[in-house]
């Protein structure tokens, strides 16, 4: 580290210090993190890596420097990579120039370039639960100094991590970010109780990429799973603050709309569509692709179940595919 980073040290640990006393969503309070180690070593890109609920594998959960659609599908097996290796072991990585380690792994040429990288173990309560990585275009970009700089960054902050990924990695799709079916089916009965308790409207809707079969068909599945990641994120940036994304089965999502009847429901379903065909996406080699959404809204009826409510939604959803797809249809 630099006289530099010296000098920004205590700022950037007092950011994180409140970075992780505020409620910030876990992936932005992560990467906001990842944001702060690359200003203080000079890094080109930092990554934070999760093990998953099997702990058998390293998840990217949030990244600086890093085009996000290709952070999602970022992912080593323990033992795996300079980032498995670390993990298994427990110990730090600092290589000066990656072609000459046998523990590195290429990543695919439209990826960020590395030539030099750090990692360091994340360990809360004497156990590794992930990874913090940062690398850089040019060799020999960093010394013991930056190392330990990372290392003092990662014990700080591993055990509100590992508070956070034993609630997040049960309840969320590692490929989308999105929430998970067994989420919902925790969270839906608890905002109908609230809808029945004070008098306020609750909608759903369910969202499906049209003609996806194509995708994974023509590009592979590979490209599929960077397609999704990419329209959850974009349905994600569609909704409101308090509405909740859960990624219901294979390219199909459903967004859990609080104090919203069908009408305030179709406007956000209808920002989900245009977020989605807006722009292409953009999946590597010169490669873009536009897709559509379908998507079909319900507003939760006095004594209906959670069952009846999802099943009226995909009636709407399907409406609209043989409407033209593209469309948002509010069941009646």
């Amino acid at each position: 580290m630099d006289k530099e980073g010296l000098e920004k040290l205590p700022a950037a640990l007092f950011e994180i210090g409140k970075l992780i006393g505020s409620d910030l969503d876990p992936g932005i309070l992560l990467s906001r993190i990842a944001e702060l180690i690359c200003q203080l070593i000079d890094a080109k890109a930092c990554s934070v890596m999760l093990l998953d609920a099997d702990r058998k594998r390293l998840l990217a959960k949030a990244a600086y420097g890093l085009r996000t659609e290709r952070m999602h599908s970022l992912s080593f097996k323990v033992g795996e990579g300079v980032a498995g290796w670390v993990v298994e072991r427990g110990q730090p990585a600092l290589i000066p120039d990656v072609t000459q380690d046998s523990r590195f792994i290429a990543l695919p040429a439209n990826q960020t370039p590395i030539s030099s990288l750090l990692c360091v173990p994340l360990l809360a309560r004497g156990e590794r639960v992930g990874v913090v990585t940062a690398t850089a275009e040019r060799v020999n970009a960093f010394n013991a100094a930056d190392l330990e700089l990372v290392r003092f960054i990662a014990m700080t902050i591993a055990l509100d991590i590992e508070n956070v990924r034993l609630h997040r990695v049960a309840v969320t799709d590692p490929l989308t970010g999105a929430y998970n079916r067994e989420f919902l089916m925790q969270r839906l009965p608890q905002e109908i109780e609230a809808a029945i308790d004070r008098d306020r409207s609750l909608s759903i809707a369910m969202v499906d990429v049209d003609h996806f079969k194509a995708v994974n068909d023509q590009h592979g599945h590979g490209t599929g799973d960077v397609v999704l990641a990419e329209v959850a994120r974009r349905l994600r940036g569609a909704i409101r603050g308090g509405d909740v994304l859960v990624r219901y089965g294979g390219e199909e999502f459903l967004a859990v709309l609080p104090k919203a009847d069908a009408g305030r429901a179709w406007e956000v379903g209808e920002r989900m569509r245009q977020r989605v065909c807006e722009r292409a996406f953009d999946v590597g080699d010169g490669l873009a692709l536009l897709l559509r959404v379908s998507v079909g809204i319900a507003q939760w009826r006095m004594g209906e179940t959670m069952p009846d409510l999802i099943e009226r939604a995909d009636i709407a959803l399907y409406e609209a595919k043989d409407r033209g797809r593209n469309r948002v249809e509010v069941a009646p």
